[in-house]
């Protein structure tokens, strides 16, 4: 009896915790403007991006259509923060945009909406998902998103 309500414990736990956490925030190591640049080649190579595609993710447009979608998921999965299965690991993301040098408070205002847009937007399929959640703190955040990789 003890080990069940052990077990059911640590899964009530897993279920209330923060939802995105599949690794561990002390090993995320923040991405540079060279990382960017190298995951929008290789992203934009994997889906096939055309020439107007790429010159628009360059200006930080991105149209809501099907390769934009895988892009961008691709992008978010090459920085460490996104996968198909998990989603959006907050702290990470949090950590991305707070710099290598800076202290993350997960309790703040920042990461509060970081969670709100990487929850609000799950439906849909992988690249759907990681698109709207993206674009829902891009709308909101840019010039801070922009800075966090040094643009």
């Amino acid at each position: 009896m003890k080990v069940l309500i052990v077990f059911l414990v640590g899964v009530a736990f897993v279920l209330a915790g923060p939802h995105h956490e599949h690794g561990h925030e002390g090993h995320y190591v923040v991405k540079s403007h060279d990382d960017l640049v190298s995951y929008r080649n290789a992203c934009a190579e994997k889906v096939h991006a055309s020439e107007d595609l790429v010159e628009k993710y360059k200006k930080w447009q991105y149209p809501d259509d099907a390769v934009t979608h895988c892009y961008l998921a691709c992008v978010f999965e090459k920085f460490g923060f996104y996968d198909a299965e998990h989603g959006f690991d907050v702290h990470k993301v949090h950590m991305q945009l707070a710099g290598p040098s800076a202290h993350v408070d997960h309790s703040d205002e920042m990461h509060q909406k970081i969670a709100q847009c990487a929850e609000s937007h799950k439906e849909g399929d992988s690249c759907a998902k990681a698109y709207h959640a993206g674009m829902c703190f891009m709308n909101a955040n840019l010039r801070l998103v922009q800075h966090s990789v040094q643009v």
